[in-house]
């Protein structure tokens, strides 16, 4: 009788383990969104990811000159992959030159790097809408604060 309620045990813990362990998503909207971040001596870096597996990349190397292509990606596993990477044309009017290559790593805590050169290190990017509500929460938070603390 004992050796049965421990394999009942047994298969109970087993399979709320199993309940607690999300399956990685593989759906578009994972990914899809927009994303900023910044990188050293003041690079700029953007993306917009469409859930239809189309997107685009802009890196602004602080001079306010941009480097861009488009791309088509998709989402395996929670790991972000670019199939195919279009350069943008020249066009010094909108001061845009042709982003040839570049990677895109998927990060920590839903967040992307990407790279463009030997010479950078590249860019840390997050979700505009997940810094957006870090933001409103660090606002929230010092407005929260007693009078002479926020003051400090």
């Amino acid at each position: 009788m004992r050796y049965f309620i421990g394999l009942v045990m047994l298969l109970a813990w087993m399979e709320t383990a199993n309940a607690l362990t999300r399956l990685p998503d593989s759906s578009p909207s994972f990914f899809s969104g927009e994303w900023a971040g910044t990188g050293e001596q003041g690079t700029y870096c953007y993306l917009n990811l469409s859930a239809d597996g189309w997107g685009w990349v802009l890196i602004d190397g602080g001079t306010g000159d941009w480097l861009g292509a488009r791309m088509q990606w998709y989402n395996q596993q929670q790991a972000l992959q670019v199939v195919k990477s279009i350069p943008l044309p020249f066009s010094s009017h909108r001061r845009i030159m042709p982003l040839e290559k570049f990677v895109l790593r998927s990060g920590f805590n839903q967040s992307l790097s990407l790279t463009w050169n030997a010479q950078s290190s590249g860019c840390q990017l997050q979700k505009i809408e997940t810094t957006a509500d870090h933001l409103n929460r660090a606002r929230s938070l010092i407005d929260g604060l007693p009078q002479g603390e926020s003051k400090r």
